[in-house]
């Protein structure tokens, strides 16, 4: 059943990474400020992280399998107004119109598909479950990204948005057919304030400080200089340029988190570990972004970024799961969304920290994410011991 619902989420994600190599190209060709450009880019995640605490409630209203595929059919009208602002000439209203909407779009796949993945796990599977379909999360995007940019020099930028219409459409009919409608008993029906009081928890709280630190270090921080630190440091792999090369880092960063997440989950499922697990995995994310802040070779750099991918993977679907363990299951779906928003704000604020910090040291960005994480370890290690009913 998690295999069931991972393509859907991992298409979610390739539909927001297509994007992000053609807005920005398109938008300077139209004249569009720079500004502006910024605004489009980050619509969605701002959009998002509003958005996801009320996907969440109606996931648990209405069944994840519903708010999944809502939010695919979503998607497609995301890729419809690319392709109307490309064909127009107008990109600007339409690139920010469809990113606002991509923001609750990639929400709906998001969460509903963590939730379902939790109600799929049950408490004998929820780690192996969550890590496949956080894995699916992890390389949606980086797919998205090599895509887009690929198909729009060989094909242009509307064939690209056709083709990735066209791919949304087989994915959205995919889940039609494939995904789970998994029913939840539910209590009496309560307002969205009633529900995210339910969920006024330490532990709740504890566990998305950690989400937030995963995607702070990983997705928002390492992801977004690394180029930057490619281009200060001389730091090249097999000829290729700057981009060439922090491309190959990004992707080796993703492909060991992406490949550790389900592993980690069935250990924890096994051991019935998981916030043992999760703590690990914050404690090793503090030595990983120390290799990178000093790394001068490039051997060097893969096994920093090879150890943060590790610890990411291990912190992902522990904190889903033990998600599930702590919050009853007509909650889960607002819990995720709650979680999710942790995770968004860690990944918006990465780019903007690191960025800043760049201009006055190369090493300064990675310490800094190293002290966050850091001074999350005893909410990780508390959470070993905190019960979980």
């Amino acid at each position: 059943m998690a295999w069931a619902i991972a393509p859907g989420v991992m298409f979610a994600g390739i539909a927001g990474g297509i994007a992000f190599p053609i807005l920005p190209a398109v938008g300077r060709q139209a004249g569009l400020p720079l500004a502006f450009i910024g605004l489009i880019l980050a619509a969605n995640r701002a959009a998002r992280i509003i958005a996801n605490p009320l996907v969440g409630y109606l996931a648990d209203r209405i069944g994840g399998r519903r708010t999944l595929l809502l939010g695919s059919l979503v998607q497609i009208v995301v890729m419809a107004l690319y392709w109307v602002g490309v064909r127009t000439g107008r990109p600007g209203t339409f690139f920010l119109l469809g990113r606002l909407l991509h923001g609750p779009g990639s929400s709906c796949v998001f969460v509903a598909g963590q939730a379902l993945a939790l109600q799929a796990g049950g408490k004998a599977h929820g780690g192996r479950a969550g890590g496949s379909v956080r894995a699916a999360m992890a390389v949606g995007v980086p797919i998205g990204l090599v895509a887009g940019g690929l198909l729009s020099e060989k094909w242009g930028d509307l064939h690209t948005f056709e083709i990735a219409a066209v791919a949304l459409v087989i994915a959205t009919a995919s889940a039609f057919w494939l995904v789970p409608d998994l029913k939840v008993v539910v209590g009496p029906r309560m307002s969205l304030a009633a529900s995210a009081a339910g969920l006024l928890d330490r532990r709740l709280a504890a566990l998305g400080g950690l989400n937030f630190a995963a995607t702070f270090a990983g997705s928002g921080m390492v992801l977004t200089t690394m180029v930057l630190l490619v281009r200060a440091r001389g730091l090249y792999v097999f000829d290729l340029t700057e981009r060439g090369t922090s491309s190959v880092f990004m992707g080796w960063l993703v492909i060991s988190e992406a490949m550790s997440m389900p592993l980690f989950g069935r250990l924890g499922d096994r051991r019935r570990s998981h916030a043992r697990i999760g703590a690990l995995g914050l404690a090793l994310l503090v030595p990983s972004l120390l290799i990178i802040a000093v790394a001068t070779t490039t051997t060097t750099l893969a096994v920093g970024v090879g150890l943060l991918g590790i610890g990411t993977g291990a912190l992902g679907p522990s904190v889903l799961a033990l998600v599930g363990e702590i919050v009853t299951p007509d909650r889960r779906g607002i819990a995720v969304g709650v979680l999710q928003v942790w995770g968004d704000i860690g990944g918006a604020a990465g780019p903007l920290v690191g960025t800043a910090l760049f201009a006055g040291s190369i090493a300064l960005p990675y310490y800094v994410s190293a002290g966050v994480v850091a001074a999350l370890l005893p909410a990780a290690i508390w959470l070993t011991r905190a019960p979980r009913r």
